[in-house]
């Protein structure tokens, strides 16, 4: 909505607290940015900008617009439409973050001490991660495996065997 459309006097719908409550215009803030408004329960509001205004409502609390949202204003609660659920698609398991493709990796086989990059390589390989839109996914996993060393210390799933080589933790 534009600030030339505001109107004083009119009731729109206002975003208060997370909630569409009917706010009634009732005269120009003065510091001459936005207005005062009252609310149904006579609670006095500003309202900074016409964009946290939505809709106007008529005098029977019906909105001008007959495909816009149904509103009461005379109970001050709103009707919403709820979000729409059947677009999200249901999976069965979240994929495996790298780190714990890492784990996996180091712990299958003879647990030989290996480079990040010959990790990610085989995290790929199997299928236990996907790639992102990082352009370095063997340095993230190089930080995040030291992190994980340093902040939980003899809890940490991983050791490092030398320079640039990790291996699974006697206990993982």
């Amino acid at each position: 909505m534009q600030q030339t459309d505001v109107q004083l006097g009119e009731t729109y719908l206002v975003k208060v607290a997370g909630n569409w409550v009917p706010v009634q215009i009732t005269e120009d803030h003065p510091s001459g940015k936005g207005w005062n408004g009252t609310t149904t329960t006579g609670k006095t509001i500003r309202i900074a900008s016409a964009q946290r205004l939505q809709q106007i409502l008529n005098d029977d609390g019906d909105t001008a617009n007959p495909k816009a949202k149904q509103t009461k204003a005379t109970t001050g609660t709103t009707d919403m439409p709820k979000r729409d659920t059947s677009k999200r698609v249901a999976t069965d398991a979240k994929p495996m973050s790298l780190i714990n493709a890492a784990v996996h990796i180091l712990a299958q086989g003879n647990r030989e001490p290996m480079r990040c990059k010959d990790i990610v390589e085989q995290a790929i390989s199997q299928n236990l991660w996907q790639p992102g839109k990082g352009l370095t996914p063997a340095s993230t996993l190089y930080a995040a495996i030291g992190r994980e060393i340093k902040t939980k210390g003899d809890d940490s799933r991983f050791r490092k065997a030398e320079r640039g080589k990790f291996t699974v933790s006697t206990e993982a």
